[in-house]
């Protein structure tokens, strides 16, 4: 029975709080706004800590910051609620508590902020210069910002410095960039950290290096870094791994800064710089430079204080005697001695068609110096390169039929089939008699060991014919072609043509005597994707279309005496 009543008691204890709880929620409401911040006054640059206080559980979004926003830097905004229950008497509160940084020294006011129609008292704030600070006085901590110039030119690079004093023990904490509206914001480099004292106070020093450059003109403010972090509290309740954190919020001095417009009727593309240059490099067959054979030249152009998108395209021009196979251009922008550096890199490959001298015309990039406020030019002089005949072939050609001589009495002559003068011998009969009978003992000799060896293999390789090479170097041709092999291909067509046209030289050479304006499209696309790195494609089906229409042509014609190659001319 005890034990029943006790449920019974509990049971009833359960509705009435419930009832008073659901008394309490339909009578709550709103009756006190409190507003109040952590430090009066501040300094500048120092974070300030708003709590709002409702003395309800109201809608999150009945606190709205914007009306700070004149005034004060808004961080985050964090919403937390809580609920009390003392002698069945029930509380709730919702608290907002916002991050402030102020904008400038001087007095201001936190407006009031109504919820739900019950208004705060305002705030008047006193916030201190920086210089005001005296050591101790929330200088333990701060940020310290500089620009190298205050007027610039529209694109031109500012060199734009961090540095985060601190003097306490940082537990955690992160560094934003500086914003500049409309501009192009780069940190430069890493970060760089140091000891340093400032008023007799040693501070740890980190240092970041940012480089901004402004893509409008007009007058701006560089609005300076933002530091939230978290440094170890030190008290006499705090001991050992149980030190106590705070949440510090300090931003960087802001910074004014003009930027001019593009000087007017500017004629040229814009490139502001203090430093421009051209730089080219040329790769070829050794210092001589001949027909048919590539030539990769190589222009770099190299700017300060720019990034990569703003580079111009290189204007170079080359004459109808040469034709030009041009890679895809390489763009960078790298990090030098706290500079940005932008290159550009366009690389041809140069096939000249004729000898003689090849003059290449000046290249001349227009820029704006910053330093004298004046255009200058980036220039490569014109260049003469002497171009020399195609290589001659090193062909063995079959020797000519020598004619019979008559010796001269007394004297047998032996020319050898090289063709170089015979070695004169001494008429002398009983020597010819024994080399003779040394000569057919070798050839017994001989004669025994091909027998012998015949034996030992029956079957011996058959020594090719013309028309056999020609077969194997086509279809060498034919394997290279169905791989796609642009590299196998032009050392197999060279192979080819060379037995096919019965010459021994260069595909240069060989292209001379093609006639076929099909096959030498073909070729010239095939040649393009060798001699530039991201060459276009080429089409392997259609040149070896071309070369077998070549190819059955020729065995045709050869079948039919008296006719000569429609396709090909042979010097």
């Amino acid at each position: 029975m005890q034990s029943v009543f006790v449920k019974t008691t509990f049971s009833v204890f359960l509705v009435v709080l419930a009832s008073l709880m659901l008394s309490q929620t339909a009578i709550a409401d709103v009756t006190e706004v409190h507003a109040t911040v952590d430090k009066n006054p501040a300094m500048v640059d120092e974070g300030i800590v708003l709590e709002v206080t409702a003395n309800d559980s109201v809608d999150n979004n009945k606190f709205d910051p914007s009306p700070l926003l004149k005034d004060f830097v808004v961080g985050r905004t964090s919403v937390s609620t809580q609920t009390q229950i003392v002698n069945f008497d029930m509380t709730r509160t919702t608290k907002w508590t916002t991050h402030l940084i102020p904008r400038d020294a001087g007095r201001f006011q936190i407006p009031a902020f109504e919820i739900d129609g019950v208004r705060s008292q305002p705030i008047n704030l006193m916030v201190l210069p920086a210089s005001s600070a005296t050591r101790g006085q929330a200088r333990d901590i701060y940020i310290d910002t500089k620009a190298d110039l205050n007027q610039v030119y529209l694109q031109q690079q500012i060199h734009y410095t961090v540095k985060l004093y601190l003097a306490r023990d940082l537990q955690r904490g992160s560094l934003s960039a500086p914003k500049l509206e409309g501009a192009d914001i780069r940190q430069i480099g890493k970060d760089k950290e140091y000891s340093e004292i400032d008023n007799g106070q040693r501070y740890r020093v980190i240092e970041r290096r940012f480089a901004i450059i402004p893509q409008t003109s007009g007058k701006f403010t560089i609005e300076g870094p933002l530091f939230d972090g978290e440094v170890v509290e030190r008290n006499s309740q705090s001991f050992g791994f149980f030190n106590q954190t705070k949440t510090i919020t300090r931003v960087g001095p802001a910074i004014e800064v003009e930027v001019l417009p593009i000087p007017a009727a500017y004629p040229h593309p814009w490139l502001p710089s203090e430093y421009v240059e051209l730089h080219e490099e040329w790769q070829g067959s050794g210092k001589a430079y001949r027909v048919g054979e590539p030539i990769t030249r190589t222009i770099t152009l190299t700017a300060l204080g720019v990034v990569e998108e703003q580079l111009p395209a290189i204007n170079t021009q080359y004459p109808d005697s040469v034709k030009t196979y041009p890679d895809q251009a390489n763009n960078t922008t790298v990090e030098k001695d706290d500079t940005l550096v932008a290159q550009r890199t366009e690389s041809v490959a140069i096939i000249p068609s004729s000898a003689g001298e090849l003059r290449l015309p000046e290249v001349r990039i227009p820029w704006f110096n910053i330093v004298t406020r004046q255009t200058e030019f980036a220039t490569l002089p014109a260049k003469t390169i002497q171009i020399e005949p195609a290589a001659a072939g090193t062909q063995t050609l079959a020797p000519a039929p020598i004619a019979p001589s008559q010796p001269s009495p007394g004297d047998d002559q032996v020319m050898p089939e090289d063709g170089h003068p015979g070695v004169v011998l001494p008429n002398n009969n009983s020597w010819w008699s024994v080399s003779s009978t040394v000569l057919l003992i070798l050839w017994l000799l001989t004669l025994a060991l091909w027998w012998w060896q015949n034996r030992a293999q029956p079957k011996r390789a058959v020594v090719p014919t013309k028309n056999d090479i020609e077969d194997q170097a086509w279809q060498r041709l034919i394997q290279a072609l169905k791989n796609k092999d642009s590299q196998q291909t032009v050392q197999s067509l060279t192979r080819w043509l060379n037995l096919h046209l019965g010459t021994r030289g260069s595909l240069a050479q060989c292209r001379e005597h093609i006639k076929d304006t099909k096959l030498n499209t073909a070729i010239e696309q095939l040649l393009a994707s060798r001699y530039a790195e991201h060459g276009s494609g080429w089409d392997a089906d259609g040149l070896k279309a071309a070369l077998t229409a070549l190819r059955k042509e020729h065995k045709r014609r050869k079948q039919r005496p008296g006719e000569g190659l429609a396709t090909l001319h042979i010097a």
